[in-house]
């Protein structure tokens, strides 16, 4: 599998040039919407911690007293449900065409969910997390078409009940493995990890169950148990730590 993911990867990563190359000289030009959209993206393939990192952006602009609205195509629909469980206010509408949805709803501040590569928009402010990763959508020269890059920085926040006990992790994520090693504070006895945006069957979590049946509790993400009715899985949220500095120029772009 690996040996045929790689050329689709450096076709990828090609095309993306090609596309930056002509936003850059202006030969495209992307489209403009009424108020300042902040842009989170990465050039990895999965992992970076961009859900995590566009909720502590628009819980900061909501403290600030701003109207946000999320734009994001959703893919798997789990993290416009996450971003919208954690926020207050926030406005978060899925779609491909994130201009028309912009041009559709009155608010101070966008947030473009994963919008590194989507160049037809115009930001105003584009945050990219630098995460190393197995593939990646661009090379690292991309990087200096951003205003700020920064690491990717998740604190897990193990529920006190947990700590200390014997769980059993899984996960559908870009990189499973990140999300297991990050569990620090309890003992982990197994883990079973599943694709991206993984639509799990009642199958699968009968066959979590048994596996899980000499652990304490089973755990997994928030991004996951969104999509499950399960009372008997925890999810461990994660919070994305941003600089002091990177959190003003949030501001100042935004107004506040």
């Amino acid at each position: 599998m690996t040996a045929l993911l790689k050329p689709a990867e450096l076709l990828y990563r090609g095309l993306n040039r090609i596309r930056r190359a002509l936003y850059r000289v202006g030969t495209l030009k992307p489209k403009r919407l009424p108020k300042p959209v902040i842009s989170v993206g990465n050039i990895a393939i999965g992992g970076a911690g961009k859900t995590p990192a566009v909720i502590a952006i628009c819980q900061f602009l909501e403290q600030r007293g701003l109207k946000v609205c999320v734009l994001t195509r959703g893919y798997g629909g789990d993290e416009p449900l996450v971003i919208k469980k954690n926020t207050q206010s926030t406005t978060v509408i899925v779609g491909a065409n994130r201009y028309e949805n912009g041009l559709r709803h009155h608010c101070d501040v966008f947030v473009l969910d994963d919008g590194f590569q989507h160049l037809q928009l115009h930001r105003d402010l584009d945050i990219v997390i630098d995460a190393p990763a197995r593939y990646y959508r661009e090379g690292r020269a991309a990087l200096r078409d951003a205003d700020i890059v920064v690491p990717r920085r998740l604190r897990v926040n193990v529920p006190p009940f947990l700590r200390g006990k014997r769980v059993y992790a899984f996960s559908g994520l870009g990189n499973n493995d990140q999300f297991f090693a990050s569990l620090n504070d309890v003992q982990v006895v197994g883990t079973r990890g599943f694709p991206d945006h993984h639509r799990y069957s009642a199958g699968d979590i009968a066959r979590i169950r048994q596996a899980a049946k000499e652990a304490d509790a089973i755990v997994t993400t928030e991004k996951d148990a969104v999509k499950l009715q399960a009372t008997d899985i925890t999810p461990i949220p994660a919070e994305f730590i941003f600089d002091a500095e990177v959190l003003e120029r949030v501001a100042a772009v935004a107004g506040r």
